[in-house]
């Protein structure tokens, strides 16, 4: 028997999607693959993520990985995960569940350190944690106290980019905040160890400069079932599933400390109320254990989860005293209006809600809706999500973030609007995310229009990134592409000056080109691939040749502002081509210039008329071939320059 074997047989069990199940274990695999073997003799380390999507499924993954380590003779497992404490005992009891045949070592265990040793050195052990200072630092303890370093550790750490990152970073005067350095000094303690990240918001983590302990030196992708509901189903073109109310409305939910909030609820959260008791009622009355959940989350303010509560009760009450159930057609007039604008909403994308009689429908809300739950789940409070009853309400903030999985979540209200997002929080937000695809006719997100343009783009950003990884598996480049105001991930976890951008409608070239005796080559290279293009004048060439064009050049690096870097400007313009299906660019040529002088990376050597030469459309490079020179300068040489189309986009990457 192996750890795997019982791993994929549960998950068999679980998923019953063959298919699937397999795809998890080659994903396992290929991690495998790149870590550290543990029985390699001497020393070793490295650290690599798992990169999956919001609610895909990715303990499935972290788990075959951690069974694959046991099998393959890693001695130490580690699990880091969250500090809330009912996400940390679902994390543990899925590790419970899933290593029959490896002792489980949780946090409350660490209290007896005599016992805590001895079971680490008797065998394969699994140890999970909180990402808590005092729980590392006495997991440390212990280690340092048994004398361990030579047992081989396989440390996953879940959500890896919260918590674990150093959010004293930006000072840029080597201290650390307390966890990561507690992570750190983890890693440090085992002679031989794999430090495996794994989140579905990896930008904070790429954003590390190169060669930095916490950017990942090798990324798996994670790829989610065939039932799952994610960014492309309602952010994508032609998604049916968002619902746009006015930002106004958020002001009403969220009134701040006002003493006497107006308990009047805005039409918006009656049309989402009202479409999740239609959806819900129909999965009712055809399953009779489907129970359904409804997510308001407009703030991260416990009073106006408070305010929020009660208007969700109103709506409870009114609602019930408004349907008259054995003769739904002489129910309340307005809310009959109401719910009928909801059913057609519905049938607009779900078959079975079109072939079900309206009142029908009523009747069955009249009946079950005094059994509605309200629950308020934020920061204050232990009380979890399951849905228990017909129709669960829930309100709340940052709780209702990583890791909280809602089962039947149909509707979701959304409002939280930071004046400057970044895409990384906002995305753990997406609790609508999940394996719904059987409901998905059923499926509606409510948000503000400025919120809806921010899913939009950091959809675009995840789809960008992905693709980035798949075509490019080295650790070499890893941009991020943002727009719409968007930030990556929270500055304080970035080192100053660590980043470049390249931003839509500017220029960019190397500040000099080398024009020694090692160019001969390349120019003669890029002379060739230009030949039929007259000077002065540009042609429409695929984004792949004008990628290689731009590799052929040879900046000296002696000069370098550090904006310009090569592999950046050609895999940011793949990016972009890919993200506005884009297939080729414009290629400006020009030959024996007389440039000489070194320039600003941001300026260029172009004068406004070539600039506008060209089309503004698609990505553009104005190449020029320099005369040749005297001195180390003494042969022409090809000076690229780089213009990105207008808008309000732009790639980030660590420099």
């Amino acid at each position: 028997m192996t750890h795997r074997d019982e791993v994929l047989a549960l998950l068999q069990k679980q998923i019953g999607n063959a298919g699937e199940v397999a795809d998890i274990s080659n994903t396992a695999d290929a991690v495998a693959s790149k870590w550290v073997h543990p029985l390699s003799g001497g020393k070793g380390e490295t650290n690599g993520l798992i990169y999956g999507l919001v609610q895909s499924g990715k303990t499935g993954v972290l788990t075959v990985t951690g069974a694959i380590g046991a099998d393959e003779g890693y001695r130490t497992l580690i699990i880091l995960t969250s500090d809330i404490e009912p996400l940390y005992e679902q994390t543990l009891g899925r590790i419970h569940e899933a290593f029959p045949g490896i002792d489980i070592i949780g946090k409350k265990e660490f209290r007896d350190g005599e016992a805590f040793l001895r079971r680490i050195k008797i065998g394969t052990c699994a140890i999970v944690t909180s990402k808590n200072a005092h729980m590392l630092s006495a997991l440390i303890q212990y280690l340092k106290k048994g004398n361990v370093r030579g047992l081989s550790c396989l440390i996953i750490d879940d959500e890896a980019d919260q918590a674990s990152l150093n959010t004293k970073e930006k000072r840029a005067d080597g201290t650390r905040s307390t966890i990561n350095e507690k992570i750190g000094e983890l890693r440090s303690f085992f002679e031989k160890n794999t430090y495996l990240q794994v989140t579905a918001t990896p930008q904070a983590l790429f954003l590390q400069t190169p060669g930095h302990e916490f950017r990942p030196k090798f990324t798996v992708l994670s790829h989610p079932g065939t039932d799952y509901v994610g960014g492309e189903d309602f952010f994508g073109d032609g998604s049916r599933l968002v619902r746009e109310f006015d930002l106004n409305d958020i002001a009403i939910l969220a009134p701040g400390p006002q003493p006497s909030p107006s308990r009047d609820i805005p039409v918006s959260l009656l049309k989402a109320l009202d479409i999740f008791m239609v959806g819900a009622t129909f999965k009712r009355r055809e399953e009779a254990d489907q129970n359904c959940a409804f997510l308001c989350h407009v703030s991260m303010r416990t009073d106006d989860h408070r305010h929020v509560e009660d208007l969700l009760r109103k709506y409870k009450a009114d609602l019930a005293a408004g349907i008259v159930q054995k003769n739904p057609e002489q129910s309340n007039p307005a809310i009959l209006k109401r719910l009928k604008a909801a059913y057609e909403d519905l049938a607009g994308t779900h078959e079975g809600i079109r072939n079900s009689r309206f009142y029908d429908l009523i009747g069955a809300i009249g009946f079950y809706s005094p059994g509605i739950t309200v629950k308020l789940v934020n920061g204050e409070t232990d009380e979890d999500v399951a849905v228990r009853s017909p129709y669960n309400l829930f309100v709340g903030g940052n709780k209702l973030g990583r890791g909280v999985t809602i089962k039947n979540l149909l509707v979701s209200y959304y409002g939280r609007h930071p004046k400057k997002p970044q895409a990384d929080t906002v995305l753990q937000h997406a609790r609508m995310y999940g394996y719904r695809r059987r409901d998905i006719g059923l499926l509606r997100l409510f948000l503000p229009r400025e919120l809806h343009v921010v899913f939009k783009a950091i959809n675009k950003m995840e789809l960008a990134l992905r693709d980035l990884i798949a075509r490019s598996p080295a650790e070499k480049f890893r941009g991020i592409y943002v727009e719409g105001g968007l930030s990556p991930t929270r500055k304080n976890v970035l080192a100053p000056g660590s980043l470049g951008v390249y931003s839509g409608g500017s220029n960019y070239n190397p500040a000099q080109i080398l024009r020694d005796d090692n160019v001969k080559a390349s120019t003669d290279k890029i002379d060739k691939k230009l030949d039929r293009i007259a000077d002065k004048s540009y042609a429409e060439l695929p984004i792949e040749e004008i990628q290689a064009l731009i590799r052929l050049t040879m900046p000296d690096e002696k000069e370098s502002e550090h904006i310009w870097n090569t592999m950046a400007v050609a895999e940011s313009i793949a990016q972009f081509a890919k993200l506005h299906g884009q297939v080729t660019g414009y290629v400006w040529v020009d030959r024996d210039r007389d440039l000489e002088a070194t320039r600003r990376e941001n300026a260029g050597w172009l004068s406004g008329g070539e600039v506008k030469s060209v089309p503004n459309d698609k990505i553009a490079l104005y190449i020029a071939r320099t005369k040749a020179g005297r001195g180390h300068r003494r042969n022409a040489a090809w000076w690229p320059q780089i213009r990105f189309p207008d808008g309000p986009y732009a790639f980030a990457f660590a420099i």
